[in-house]
C-alpha cells in the first residue's frame, strides 16, 4: 500500500512545483477562477489526489494499532538532518504530551506560520477590533505567489475577512495571508508569536510577508541573502523596504533563481512542535467562545486526508512546504470529545524530504489515537 505507486506522484509534484506545494483543499465558492493555468491546476490536482489515495487507502480505524514509538522515531528521524515530532492532547489551552522527539527544537515551518496570523485575527475578532464579514480590496502591492487562487485575482476584487482566512488555512493562499497581515497590522501579527506561547518570538523578527520571502529567494544572490541574515532587525527592515517590496510579483512568471533549498536556516518562519501545539490549543480554546465559532470551523475545514469521520468527527490540517522544508500539523477531535495534536517537521538543506514516507508513517499515529482504550491505545494514560 505504501510502495512505489505512492512515491511517483510526490516525485512528479516536486519537479513541477518544487518551491512551494501543499495538500490543497480549495473552497470553490469563495475562490476566483484561474483560466490561464487550468492545465497546471489539473496536473497538481491529479497528483495530489493520487498521493492522498495511495497513502490513505485504509481509514485509521481499520489499521493496526501496533505502534512502536522507537521504530517511528527512527524512520521519521532518518528523513532529514533535523526533524521533530509531537503527539499530544489538548488540556484547555495547554498540551499534555503523549510522545515527543526533539519537540523543543525550532525548525523552519514554511506556511504553518499562518496559524499565528490566524491567531491574531481571532484575537482581534474577540476584542471587536476585526470582523469576519469585514471586506478587503485586493491590491497588486500585496500580491504573492501560489499556492492559492487569490494570486491571480484582479486588483480591486473585494473579499471578506472570513473568505481570506479560509483560503489561508485550507489552501495556504499566500496572497490571502499577506492581505490579512496588512489588515491586522504587521506589528500586531509579529506580537502574536509571543501572545500564543512561542518560546523565542524574536527569531521571527522582522516578520516576513510571503511575497517578501518569494521576492528574496526568486531574485537575490546567495551573497545578498548572507548579508540579510547577518543584518540587524532594523537593517533587515530597510533591505526589505528598499530592495524587496518594490518587486512586482508575477504568479505566472516562473520561480526565477529559486530551484532548491535556499537559506532555510535564516530566511523563513520558525517554531518548535511544542510552540505549534500551544498556538493551536489556544486557537481551539478560543473557538469555544461565542462569536468565535468560525475559528474551529476554519481550523477543521481541510482534514488533510483523515477521512475517518467516525473516529474523528472533526479533523484539521495545516501544512507547510518549501524546498527543503516540510511540516505536517494536525488537530483531531475524537468521537469521545478528546482533542489531539500531531506535528512532524523536517528541515533538509541539501535535498528533498520523502513526503510519502513522512505522511504514511503518521497513519500509525492516527490509528493509535483513534483507539479509545485497551493495549493498542496510546491515549489511555494521558
Amino acid at each position: 500500500m505504501y510502495g512505489h505507486s505512492v512515491q511517483t506522484p510526490v516525485h512528479l509534484l516536486t519537479q513541477i512545483h518544487e518551491p512551494l506545494q501543499e495538500t490543497l483543499r480549495m473552497d470553490g465558492s469563495t475562490q476566483p477562477s484561474r483560466p490561464a493555468r487550468r492545465w497546471h491546476a489539473a496536473i497538481l490536482a491529479i497528483i495530489s489526489i493520487l498521493t492522498i489515495a495511495g497513502t490513505l487507502a485504509a481509514p485509521v480505524s481499520a489499521q493496526s494499532g501496533s505502534l512502536r514509538w522507537t521504530s517511528l522515531d527512527q524512520t521519521l528521524g532518518g528523513l532529514a538532518p533535523r526533524s521533530n515530532l509531537l503527539v499530544a492532547e489538548f488540556r484547555g489551552s495547554t498540551c499534555a504530551t503523549i510522545h515527543d522527539r526533539d519537540a523543543d527544537d525550532p525548525l523552519a515551518i514554511a506556511s504553518v506560520f499562518k496559524l499565528y496570523v490566524f491567531g491574531e485575527l481571532a484575537r482581534q475578532v474577540q476584542l471587536g477590533e476585526a470582523g469576519w464579514d469585514d471586506k478587503i480590496s485586493l491590491t497588486d502591492t500585496l500580491r504573492s505567489m501560489p499556492s492559492g487562487d487569490y494570486a491571480y485575482a484582479a486588483a480591486g476584487t473585494v473579499v471578506t475577512v472570513r473568505n481570506l482566512a479560509e483560503a489561508m488555512i485550507w489552501a495556504s493562499d499566500n496572497t490571502a495571508t499577506d492581505h490579512l497581515i496588512s489588515y491586522l497590522g504587521r506589528d500586531n501579527v509579529q506580537r502574536s508569536f509571543a501572545a500564543f506561547g512561542h518560546s523565542d518570538p524574536a527569531v521571527n523578527a522582522p516578520l516576513l510577508l510571503t511575497r517578501e520571502l518569494f521576492g528574496i529567494k526568486m531574485t537575490q544572490s546567495p551573497a545578498w541573502m548572507q548579508q540579510y541574515m547577518a543584518a540587524s532587525d532594523e537593517e533587515q527592515i530597510e533591505m526589505l523596504r528598499s530592495q524587496i517590496d518594490p518587486i512586482s510579483i508575477n504568479p505566472t512568471g516562473g520561480w526565477g533563481f529559486w530551484n532548491g533549498p535556499t537559506a532555510i536556516e535564516g530566511i523563513e518562519w520558525f517554531a518548535s512542535a511544542n510552540d505549534l501545539c500551544r498556538a493551536t490549543a489556544s486557537l481551539w480554546s478560543m473557538g469555544a467562545q461565542p462569536g468565535l465559532e468560525p475559528v474551529r470551523e476554519i481550523l477543521t475545514g481541510n482534514r488533510g486526508g483523515i477521512w475517518d469521520t467516525t473516529a474523528f468527527p472533526r479533523a484539521g490540517y495545516k501544512g507547510g512546504y518549501e524546498a527543503g522544508v516540510v511540516n505536517m500539523t494536525y488537530v483531531m477531535e475524537r468521537s469521545d470529545g478528546r482533542v489531539f495534536f500531531v506535528s512532524a517537521g523536517y528541515n533538509q538543506p541539501q535535498g528533498v524530504v520523502d513526503q510519502g514516507t513522512a505522511r504514511a508513517q503518521l497513519d500509525l499515529v492516527f490509528a493509535c489515537l483513534a483507539i479509545t482504550d485497551g493495549e493498542a491505545s496510546c491515549t489511555g494514560s494521558v
